[in-house]
């Protein structure tokens, strides 16, 4: 039976988390280690996460923000495990998540991440729709044709996440200074550029949606002056993940890949602003926002 790590960040969460734990706990056909970091909690979560006093590590922490609580996570190479998972605090768990990810990891030879569908629900867990779908404001599939693709527009869910240990070791070659994308981001640009990504269009998770949520699984349409008010506060954040993918493994990266991270990692200056906007690759789902994309980069906010 194989040993699972499954690695949380908590932080005031005492509404749904006893509820998540449980279901992690409960996963069948593996063994589970659960890894806590709070990050600050100020309720009684603590309290609820230490009234489980089997299979679950708590690490005190202070505020650092989801990032960087999940980046401590990461690279704390004392959790050692044959899979690695990730876990929101408020989500609940089918008995057969873990089991169903590794059933399909176990058969690659080299770094892989899995990851699924998922429901999303309501704050009573009723059921809403599924996370990926085909509706005009729902989340499309993760699919990808190439680097850019998946660089510009990765899409991939931490909490569906499960990783084999041979990307674990890839991803504790590097431990980047800035954490500037969540880390399902950062993990997933990894495994794309060195193993295999397993897309599993099933659901086997619940994603409950409440006020609370630090991210949503729910797109609407918003407001005109809702987009301007995003695109004026939009902090730049491509340049310093190219150059700190650039960093980390410019020996491993592929050469195409390497020569765009490097455009993208000169961003604010006007030559690579003038390739980017020009690359015929560089577009989203539609026209409206591929020229959305294209004016972020322009304005420097991409």
């Amino acid at each position: 039976m194989y040993n699972v790590a499954v690695l949380m960040s908590s932080y005031n969460g005492e509404k749904y988390i006893s509820h998540q734990i449980e279901s992690i706990l409960n996963q069948k056909g593996v063994n589970v280690t659960l890894y806590i970091r709070d990050d600050g909690s100020t309720d009684n979560t603590l309290k609820i996460i230490e009234s489980f006093k089997s299979n679950v590590v708590t690490f005190k922490n202070r505020n650092v923000g989801l990032k960087n609580s999940f980046k401590s996570l990461i690279w704390d190479k004392n959790i050692e495990a044959d899979y690695y998972a990730f876990a929101d605090q408020d989500d609940v768990w089918d008995k057969n998540k873990l089991f169903s990810a590794i059933d399909s990891l176990s058969k690659l030879e080299g770094a892989g991440m899995y990851a699924s569908n998922q429901r999303v629900v309501d704050s009573n867990l009723n059921f809403i729709k599924p996370l990926y779908g085909l509706e005009k404001f729902d989340l499309p599939f993760p699919t990808y044709k190439n680097f850019k693709q998946l660089f510009l527009h990765n899409n991939y869910f931490g909490n569906t996440i499960v990783l084999n240990s041979k990307t674990m070791q890839i991803l504790r070659e590097y431990r980047p200074n800035v954490m500037v994308v969540q880390h399902d981001t950062w993990v997933s640009i990894i495994v794309y550029m060195f193993g295999t990504i397993i897309f599993d269009p099933l659901m086997y998770s619940s994603y409950r949606q409440h006020e609370q949520n630090v991210v949503g699984g729910l797109t609407k349409p918003s407001s005109i002056i809702k987009k301007i008010q995003t695109l004026i506060n939009k902090k730049p954040v491509y340049g310093i993940l190219a150059d700190s993918l650039i960093v980390g493994y410019k020996k491993r990266i592929r050469n195409n890949d390497l020569n765009w991270l490097v455009l993208v990692s000169k961003l604010p200056s006007l030559s690579s602003k003038i390739k980017l906007a020009l690359d015929k690759n560089v577009k989203d789902r539609n026209l409206y926002k591929t020229l959305v994309l294209k004016a972020l980069i322009i304005l420097s906010k991409f």
